[in-house]
């Protein structure tokens, strides 16, 4: 459980949705962390840039605005599509072109998609969570993808002041324990600690099934 040491700010968030709490649901768990940034396909920065291309090319000002209009309506309508599963991997290279890697995840997507819409809805950085009264800390913040939108928390929402307030930039988001989610455990470190000195014998990290087996006193059968 929460030491209740300092936590540290994460950025401002504005504009979230109150909790519900209209129903208590029993095996509801509440993650702590920082929402990901929504942006348009196409940034006001990107937007200029279009139209003055399209100006620069001998097309009119009354033009171009029509023009203008026609792009970005290909450029949502490939940018969609091209994401329709939803979790893109991607990286620009030393030339600048775009790499992208395509995760294929059990996660509900076939009925979301003919009715419009995505299975998820946000991405955070969650740092830690509440379940049954108690809130409790990560051991290592986790980028997960979540089938639902943030929330503000509303005064001492965390219940034990483990310290995660809005005034240091963190939501909530409010799931069934059952609920499919996606984790993503992100390091960062040269070839040879990740992966050779990682694998050396005597520093893998065992399975945790496997070790909570190991660990479990014997049940001696009568």
């Amino acid at each position: 459980m929460s030491d209740c040491c300092c936590n540290p700010g994460v950025g401002a968030q504005e504009n979230l949705p109150e909790p519900e709490y209209e129903t208590y649901n029993p095996s509801e768990v509440r993650l702590y962390g920082r929402p990901a940034v929504s942006r348009p396909a196409v940034s006001e920065e990107n937007a200029r840039k279009i139209k003055e291309g399209l100006t620069r090319g001998g097309i009119k000002d009354e033009d171009a605005e029509k023009a203008y209009d026609v792009v970005l309506n290909v450029i949502e309508d490939l940018f969609v599509s091209h994401h329709r599963r939803q979790i893109i991997l991607s990286a620009v290279d030393s030339q600048g072109r775009l790499i992208t890697l395509p995760v294929d995840l059990n996660i509900p997507s076939k009925n979301y998609e003919a009715e419009g819409e995505h299975y998820i809805k946000s991405i955070g950085v969650i740092y830690g969570y509440a379940y049954e009264g108690h809130c409790y800390k990560l051991p290592k913040p986790q980028i997960m993808y979540l089938p639902s939108e943030p929330r503000a928390i509303l005064g001492s929402d965390c219940g034990c002041d483990c310290g995660y307030v809005p005034e240091l930039g963190y939501a909530v988001w409010q799931f069934d324990k059952l609920e499919r989610v996606v984790a993503l455990d992100v390091r960062s470190d040269d070839l040879n600690t990740l992966v050779l000195d990682e694998n050396m014998p005597g520093n893998r990290s065992p399975m945790a099934y496997a070790q909570t087996m190991a660990l479990a006193p014997q049940r001696h059968r009568d």
